[in-house]
């Protein structure tokens, strides 16, 4: 008889456990042990046609945060993904709305405040790093701020130019100066097959996993997209499409707002 309700008991757990972990995911470990920054010339994406001002207003003419993304060298993958039940909330970021604006502005169509972006990064990627969510989006800033592109290309005499070119070992170069072996530059093709014009993208740049300084990527980046000649188009904010919004309701962010509660 005891033997019957032991056998009974046990399915009875198993299921009772089934439950308890439907309805209080665990969040996933993962050993993260490098931040992926990338910070893309807003240039670029202006000539693609499908840029639109944020309706924050104008953001910085210099290289914007794209992404930061997790890494595990010991899997060569990108971890992402690691809590189903991640929360995200503008209010724990304040003291940084003002630079996410101008720096990590979303210039995508239709108009937006990057909040769902803001919110898509760290869910994906952020919550599987070691950082609070402040710090998170504080390492894409001072990372940013210490590649201080423009200002290190401009050095090196490579200015945004419609008329002049630059070799991709002068852009690596200038680079290597300043970041080391830590970065990797990623170009897009533009025009048709024949007269095909190569325009500089992205400048990914490994950072240690605590987020605080530039580290050497563990991991041979073999994909080249930068050939010939490269292009560095110009780009002025103000040139980005206007989307149709009552003057002044630009949807800025109010802190602390029952608008913008944890997402």
């Amino acid at each position: 008889m005891a033997a019957k309700s032991r056998s009974e008991t046990i399915p009875m757990l198993v299921l009772f456990i089934s439950i308890l972990c439907l309805y209080f995911p665990v969040k996933t470990t993962a050993a993260v042990d490098l931040l992926y920054v990338t910070l893309k010339w807003p240039g670029t994406l202006y000539e693609s046609g499908q840029c639109c001002m944020p309706t924050t207003g104008s953001p910085a003419e210099d290289f914007l945060i794209d992404d930061i993304k997790t890494y595990d060298s010991g899997t060569g993958q990108f971890v992402k993904n690691c809590d189903p039940s991640c929360r995200f909330s503008i209010n724990k970021m304040h003291d940084l709305i003002t630079d996410l604006y101008s720096y990590w502005s979303d210039l995508s169509c239709p108009c937006n405040n990057g909040l769902q972006n803001w919110k898509n990064t760290w869910c994906t990627y952020g919550n599987c790093s070691s950082l609070s969510q402040h710090d998170y989006f504080q390492t894409a800033l001072n990372i940013s701020r210490r590649a201080n592109l423009l200002e290190v290309f401009e050095v090196n005499g490579i200015v945004p130019s419609t008329s002049t070119s630059y070799k991709l070992r002068n852009i690596q170069t200038a680079l290597m100066a300043n970041l080391g072996l830590s970065t990797h530059v990623e170009c897009v093709q533009r025009g048709p097959f024949w007269r095909r014009t190569t325009l500089l993208s992205k400048i990914n740049i490994c950072v240690s996993a605590n987020g605080k300084y530039p580290i050497g990527c563990p991991f041979d980046q073999k994909v080249v997209t930068c050939n010939g000649d490269v292009w560095i188009y110009p780009f002025a904010s103000n040139k980005l499409k206007e989307c149709c919004w009552p003057a002044g309701s630009g949807d800025h962010i109010d802190m602390v707002t029952e608008k913008y509660p944890a997402m």
